[in-house]
């Protein structure tokens, strides 16, 4: 008489599978936690940086002075008489960065007719140099990158690391 096959996972596969899922989650999470950071990072970098690039195009397409005003709720691309043009969170969905811009009491960016920085503004407060953002809560892992957004001759703006050597094109000038 032949005996019927068994079918199913004894305690010990089973106890062996738990044991790899537990490990693979104990080493993935927190580099899947550095991915999450550094693109919402990045993803307000390029938002307060299109903010700057769109400013700009537009003095110089509309052959007149445009400013790039930042709030605590983003930035707004406006005309001199205030007509918003565009505005963007700059945080892109999330509460948990921080955003740090020099001089301290900068707020604006005022672009002329040819693209350039007006420094002063015309209210004579200080231009924006550059934008620091990181994350108000940086994991602690050795791929976190926060990032600088800065402001060179001519009116463009540069997305760069900060913490990368000076020989890296990546490196903030």
């Amino acid at each position: 008489m032949l005996r019927s096959a068994h079918r199913g996972f004894t305690l010990v596969e089973l106890m062996v599978t738990v044991a790899v899922i537990g490990l693979l989650l104990v080493l993935g999470v927190p580099t899947m936690r550095g991915v999450i950071e550094n693109s919402r990072v990045r993803a307000a970098g390029e938002s307060w940086q299109y903010g700057l690039t769109l400013a700009r195009n537009e003095a110089v397409r509309r052959n007149a002075r445009v400013q790039f005003v930042t709030s605590d709720d983003g930035w707004v691309v406006s005309t001199m008489d205030g007509t918003a043009l565009h505005t963007g969170s700059g945080k892109e969905g999330t509460a948990a960065l921080e955003m740090t811009i020099t001089p301290d009491d900068a707020t604006l960016v005022t672009y002329d007719s040819f693209g350039r920085v007006v420094d002063p503004n015309p209210d004579d407060s200080p231009t924006i140099t550059l934008i620091d953002i990181e994350s108000a809560n940086p994991p602690a892992i050795d791929s976190y990158r926060p990032l600088r957004i800065q402001m060179l001759a001519g009116g463009l703006s540069r997305l760069c690391d900060p913490t990368l050597a000076a020989t890296d094109p990546r490196a903030c000038l």
